[in-house]
């Protein structure tokens, strides 16, 4: 039945109705249909399942490309073992995005450099788009100089209001904000107009004891603190930095484990190979 259909007349239709993987699977499985003998219903629902598919993978790939997150940062080579007080199946849960984006609850993240903040944010966040949640990553202090451009520019609430497309923001390194009042008081902006309605995902090396030095105002750093930690879950990652622990590894080389230097053997069956570490 497939032969006598006009192939480029049902190509155009399906470019109008903007169906491009119906347009390019049409024929293979209407010639498995006829084949096998499938009902219409099958051969309909099959064209159908795979243009929804392709829709989302689409989707959830426009979607990582606007996200702007760092490459290599998933929870598959997150060393939960090295930060015992996060809990990797809470992290897991966190992850699915129901029962708290929805919400606009938000997640902080607190701990010294190099305690895999950015790292745990960052998978998060990867996990949530792969799961049709939007996403955006960015250096705090990035966003707020954009958010203080469009201030001088009477565009700062257009510019918030773009960012409300995103279910979670992420700010990293909270605490590396200049202390400029107008540049903190864009982000006391941000952050109390997403209160209660978007989330927000925040790293930042201090505690609140110390966001003294981000908000200039005491009563500012009382209102982004209270906001903030209204709907929150928050993780205290203080552990040795993961950067300090890998140089200190290199260094004492384990059990087994290939010498990163030559030792001398026996100097006359020294060779080459004897004397250089495998590449």
């Amino acid at each position: 039945m497939s032969a006598t259909i006009d192939a480029s007349r049902l190509t155009l239709l399906l470019n109008e109705l903007r169906l491009p993987a119906t347009k390019h699977l049409w024929q293979q499985f209407a010639e498995r249909s006829d084949k096998e003998g499938w009902p219409a219903a099958r051969l309909l629902m099959a064209l159908v399942e795979h243009e929804v598919a392709e829709r989302d993978r689409r989707r959830i790939e426009r979607h990582l490309g606007e996200a702007k997150l760092p490459a290599d940062k998933i929870l598959d080579n997150f060393d939960f073992t090295a930060v015992p007080m996060i809990s990797k199946a809470q992290v897991s849960a966190l992850c699915a995005g129901d029962g708290w984006l929805d919400k606009g609850a938000n997640l902080l993240l607190f701990g010294p450099p190099g305690g895999g903040k950015s790292h745990l944010a960052a998978a998060i966040g990867l996990s949530l788009v792969e799961k049709g949640w939007r996403v955006f990553y960015t250096r705090t202090s990035d966003l707020v100089q954009r958010l203080q451009i469009a201030r001088r520019e009477f565009g700062l609430e257009a510019a918030i209001q773009r960012l409300d497309r995103y279910h979670l923001l992420i700010l990293d390194d909270l605490v590396y904000v200049t202390k400029d009042q107008a540049e903190t008081s864009v982000l006391f902006e941000l952050i109390s107009t997403r209160y209660e309605r978007r989330s927000v995902l925040i790293t930042a090396n201090q505690p609140f004891g110390e966001w003294g030095k981000v908000f200039q105002d005491p009563a500012m750093t009382l209102a982004a603190v209270d906001r903030l930690v209204h709907h929150a879950t928050i993780f205290e990652m203080n552990v040795e930095s993961y950067r300090r622990r890998t140089a200190l590894a290199r260094k004492k080389p384990g059990p087994g484990r290939t010498p990163q230097h030559a030792t001398i053997k026996n100097v006359e069956s020294l060779t080459l190979s004897d004397n250089q570490t495998e590449t």
